[in-house]
């Protein structure tokens, strides 16, 4: 099932979704379904209480995020 959804953002973010989108080479819809997905993920995982998120990239570099 699908539902069509019309909602207001600034230009900046309709701007950086298109961006995402060309860089993906996919669509602001698919862009968007992913964005949801992952603050999804992330509130699920911190709901229950204090958490932490770490970030890893490629390189290997770290990045912790304290979510409250």
């Amino acid at each position: 099932m699908t539902t069509r959804l019309s909602v207001n953002i600034n230009d900046e973010t309709a701007s950086a979704l298109r961006s995402m989108a060309e860089r993906r080479q996919t669509t602001v819809t698919e862009i968007v379904r992913r964005a949801v997905s992952v603050y999804k993920f992330v509130e699920d995982e911190v709901v229950d209480g204090d958490k932490t998120l770490k970030l890893v990239a490629p390189g290997g570099s770290e990045t912790v995020v304290s979510m409250i």
